[in-house]
């Protein structure tokens, strides 16, 4: 825990020490004795990094207010290395390299103030630099796509530089296959693979490949349900790790109320709770998947229904569909579901692939083009999103638990929980901002749709002191 003095959310930025990738970028000529590298942190107000579940890779911007003339005499040509070390609340301490790309917004502080100049730096992970300078045209035949994962990540990703290379955590996937990556950027090529890539152990074969601020992922939701599960096994663990948020709304400046303050949720946004009319168009619970046989000349067509198997997935939490049986059955009919049309030159599972095996494997076609869009689109359109207090270990992919509550008048004392969201979440985003001394997190979180506990009523003065142990009141 922080000090008596410490309010929720402060950090302090150590470090943030921009220099030249090579030694013979050009300086001013005002002055060649000008040092290899500066130190910003002092002329730095706000910075941010941003990292999701849905981005290949991390990136960050910083607002820089100086009358130096750093911009010009280091200089900022979008080809440096960035150092950021920061401290957090608990006083964990981070250090991250990056590398600058770009610079923009370039103004001067303020129209009476001709010495003030404020701009933009943005920069993202040197593995993302590395991996964008070339273009990927190539054939696999007969492998697992996890092979192909750790493949190109190996050959493209990777520097060599230890300093610099991160790890990658890859799922792996089930049967192999024939696929061709046409002329593909590295990241844009991962993407192509994870919409191919199948699990037999994992139903949705949801699969993503993105970056965090610790490493690189090519896996599923369930794959990280199952790695992350542990942490909260019970309300205790979850506190102990730092994972569990309440929706409190007291002010408190003591240490412990700061404390409860670091673990409490600032604001949420529970965006739509349902669309009926997007549900239709998109094949929110059914899809249609038809496969012209040309060598065998037959057709197959096969049905796919969101609300029939549902319950067969790894959910993060015990969920329940928006939409009821009688609803989906007269507006999201099997006959008018949106229907997806392949030729299949491959055989079915299980039967003979020809002569020679002159016939390349199944490629799980039909799973990929139903269960994968409807599982993401239940994940996403039942996303919220929070405000908390940062920490530096929390990361996409990550779970947390919220415990959040009705806003309905209530008997005096009481709040109930929410029945429906109260629960445990997968963490799709995170955004990391830092303004002055306060850092601070927007997550975009999700459990897949609807669900939650009993719905019962808690004694508003005991939450805190159950919760967190500090005997704090509640407003």
């Amino acid at each position: 825990m922080a000090d008596n003095i410490t309010q929720a959310g402060y950090y302090t930025l150590d470090n943030f020490f921009i220099s030249p990738m090579y030694e013979s970028t050009s300086k001013s000529t005002i002055d060649k004795n000008l040092p290899s590298g500066t130190e910003l942190s002092r002329v730095i107000i706000n910075w941010g990094i941003s990292e999701g579940m849905d981005s290949g890779y991390i990136h960050g911007f910083a607002v820089v207010h100086e009358s130096d003339n750093i911009l010009k005499d280091l200089p900022i040509v979008g080809e440096e290395n960035l150092i950021i070390t920061f401290t957090d609340y608990y006083g964990s301490q981070e250090t991250t390299k990056f590398i600058v790309y770009a610079v923009d917004e370039i103004t001067p502080e303020a129209a009476t103030n001709s010495r003030m100049m404020k701009y933009v730096i943005r920069f993202c992970s040197k593995q993302k630099l590395h991996a964008d300078q070339k273009e990927i045209r190539r054939s696999y035949g007969d492998q697992k796509v996890s092979s192909m994962v750790q493949s190109l990540y190996d050959e493209y990703f990777t520097t060599g530089n230890a300093d610099i290379d991160k790890d990658i955590e890859i799922e792996e996937t089930s049967g192999e296959q024939t696929l061709v990556i046409p002329n593909l950027r590295p990241d844009e090529a991962m993407a192509f693979l994870s919409r191919r890539a199948f699990s037999a152990q994992n139903k949705s074969s949801l699969f993503r490949f993105f970056e965090t601020r610790d490493k690189y992922y090519f896996c599923t939701h369930e794959y990280l349900i199952d790695k992350y599960k542990k942490d909260l096994k019970d309300d205790a663990t979850a506190i102990a790790n730092n994972l569990k948020f309440i929706f409190n709304t007291t002010d408190d400046n003591s240490a412990e109320g700061q404390y409860v303050a670091q673990q409490s949720i600032s604001t949420v946004n529970y965006g739509q709770k349902t669309n009926s009319m997007n549900d239709m168009k998109l094949g929110a619970y059914r899809r249609r998947v038809t496969e012209l046989d040309y060598m065998h000349r037959t057709r197959i067509t096969r049905d796919y229904d969101y609300s029939e198997e549902f319950n067969e997935y790894k959910h993060i939490d015990k969920l329940k569909l928006t939409h009821s049986e009688s609803f989906v059955n007269q507006y999201m009919h099997p006959d008018d579901a949106p229907e997806t049309v392949l030729l299949a030159d491959y055989p079915q599972i299980g039967s003979n692939q020809g002569k020679g095996n002159m016939m390349r494997p199944y490629q799980y076609y039909y799973e990929n083009y139903t269960t994968k869009p409807i599982v993401e689109y239940h994940l996403m359109s039942n996303s919220i999103t929070i405000s908390i207090s940062g920490r530096r270990d929390l990361y996409p992919g990550m779970l947390i638990n919220l415990e959040l509550f009705d806003f309905s008048e209530t008997v005096a004392q009481t709040r109930v929980l929410d029945e429906e969201r109260t629960g445990t979440y997968l963490v799709l985003s995170v955004q990391n901002s830092f303004n002055e001394d306060t850092y601070s997190q927007e997550l975009v979180v999700t459990k897949g749709g609807l669900g939650g506990i009993n719905k019962v009523a808690i004694d508003a003065s005991l939450i805190i002191d159950e919760t967190f142990n500090t005997g704090t009141q509640l407003a």
